[in-house]
């Protein structure tokens, strides 16, 4: 379109000038996307943490472990805490006509499994660029999302980062549910 808009004008550098703003545009998002992806996983991770505790009358976390648990997790930390089977931790309600445990554990599953495929992603880049680092599953489980997400591939919070969204912001009140509970 710049192409076409250019011949009829003076202004000869419209292409560029449209590929500067689209290159910086493109490297915003991405920059916002993982700043959120550290937070919103660090999130998830401490707070079914917390669920589980609460859920299973364990003792409270101490300062240095909720410092730990602030920090991005890494995947395959992510992966484990979505592992947790929250749905039969959390208390039935009178009034669920839907079956709202099996709903939640299918929605924990189907991020787990996007999680899952999130670190197949980051063998695959490593694969592609030819690094040493990670060869193995297990390697890429033990990789920050942040520090191995190129910024010339497609990120790979892709059609993760909006559902963990979605339980970060539940976690919370699924808590409060477990100690109005007791």
């Amino acid at each position: 379109m710049a192409a076409v808009y250019e011949a009829h004008t003076t202004f000869s550098f419209n292409e560029q000038v449209l590929g500067q703003i689209a290159s910086g545009a493109t490297a915003y998002e991405r920059h916002v996307g993982l700043i959120a992806w550290r937070y919103t996983a660090a999130s998830v991770v401490l707070g079914v943490t917390v669920l589980q505790r609460v859920a299973e009358a364990k003792p409270p976390l101490t300062a240095a472990t909720v410092r730990e648990l602030c920090q991005e997790p890494t995947m395959g930390q992510l992966h484990q805490a979505l592992s947790v089977p929250v749905a039969d931790l959390l208390p039935k309600r009178e009034h669920d006509r839907a079956d709202e445990r099996t709903r939640t554990a299918q929605q924990w599953a189907q991020l787990r499994d996007r999680v899952d495929t999130a670190i197949d992603i980051l063998l695959e880049i490593a694969a592609d660029e030819g690094t040493a680092h990670p060869r193995t599953k297990d390697e890429a489980a033990g990789c920050l999302l942040t520090e191995h997400c190129p910024p010339y591939t497609d990120p790979v919070y892709d059609g993760v980062l909006e559902p963990l969204f979605q339980l970060a912001e539940e976690v919370p009140f699924d808590i409060s549910r477990i100690i109005a509970k007791d």
